[in-house]
């Protein structure tokens, strides 16, 4: 059974998320901002080791990228407020994974006997 592109899209966005995470540690030029983009993006960071566990994991691990993708929707909103842009594309990303996984191809896939 091959990963439906539900899953599959949400499993790239986080991947994606993970990687801006990383770039801008890197880019940022201070430990200190460093720290700060590293726990402000802990939600994606949880996000991206339960998308690594995608092609053999059970509905635990949706349920608890669905969690983790709320609080990216939550942390976007609270970066916005504090006039960052990159608030924004938290947000966004956040809904659309928190869709993604909530429909009906992404719990089967979840739910499907892995041997």
């Amino acid at each position: 059974m091959t990963m439906p592109g539900t899953v599959r899209a949400a499993q790239v966005l986080f991947f994606v998320m993970a990687g801006l995470v990383a770039l801008g540690v890197v880019l940022s030029g201070d430990p200190e901002k460093a720290g700060a983009i590293v726990g402000a993006s802990f939600p994606v960071i949880v996000g991206f080791v339960c998308a690594l566990r995608f092609g053999n994991s059970g509905p635990g691990n949706r349920t608890t990228a669905i969690v983790f993708a709320s609080l990216m929707i939550a942390v976007g909103f609270g970066a916005m407020g504090q006039r960052q842009p990159a608030g924004l594309v938290e947000l966004v990303f956040g809904i659309v994974i928190v869709v993604l996984l909530s429909q009906r191809q992404s719990a089967e896939w979840f739910r499907r006997i892995r041997s």
